[in-house]
C-alpha cells in the first residue's frame, strides 16, 4: 500500500497540508502516516486552525487507514520527517509552508526546504489559502 507522510503542527499551513494529504490519499487509495509535534501550539500560528477537535478523531473520520505518531520536540523537525522516510515505506511527503523573509530563512533555516532537498521520495509543499507571496523587485 502507498503511504503518504503528513507533518502536522497546529497551524494554518498544516491545516492546508492536512486537507491536501487526505484528498491525495483518497485519490491514490493510500494510507496516511501523520507525524504530530508534541509541543504546545504556537498561538501566533494556531489561529488558522478552525477545527479544534483532536487530530486522532479527525483522522478517524476520514475513513483512511492511518497511523498517528506524536514526536518529541527537536531543534530541527526535519530530522523526524527524514527518519520516518528512511525507516518506513513512505511514498510521498506533504508539508505546509508559510511565507518567510529572506533574513528569516538565513537565520532559522527551513524545515520544508531541508526535507525537499534531502528526501529520497517526492515532497509536496502546500500553501494555505491565506498565503501572500513576498513582493518581488
Amino acid at each position: 500500500m502507498t503511504t503518504i507522510l503528513l507533518a502536522y503542527v497546529p497551524s494554518a499551513t498544516s491545516e492546508a497540508a492536512f486537507d491536501f494529504a487526505v484528498e491525495e490519499a483518497r485519490l491514490r487509495e493510500a494510507g496516511l502516516l501523520v507525524l504530530a509535534s508534541e509541543r504546545a501550539p504556537d498561538p501566533r500560528k494556531a489561529h488558522g486552525v478552525t477545527d479544534q477537535r483532536p487530530l486522532s478523531k479527525r483522522l478517524a473520520e476520514t475513513g483512511l487507514e492511518h497511523e498517528l505518531r506524536t514526536v518529541p520536540r527537536r531543534d530541527d523537525p526535519a530530522d523526524d520527517i527524514l527518519d520516518a522516510v528512511e525507516h518506513g515505506a513512505v511514498d510521498l511527503v506533504v508539508l505546509g509552508i508559510r511565507r518567510r523573509t529572506p533574513i528569516g530563512k538565513i537565520l532559522l533555516g527551513s524545515t520544508s526546504q531541508r526535507v525537499a532537498i534531502e528526501s529520497p521520495v517526492p515532497v509536496v509543499l502546500v500553501k494555505p489559502e491565506s498565503f501572500v507571496a513576498p513582493t518581488r523587485f
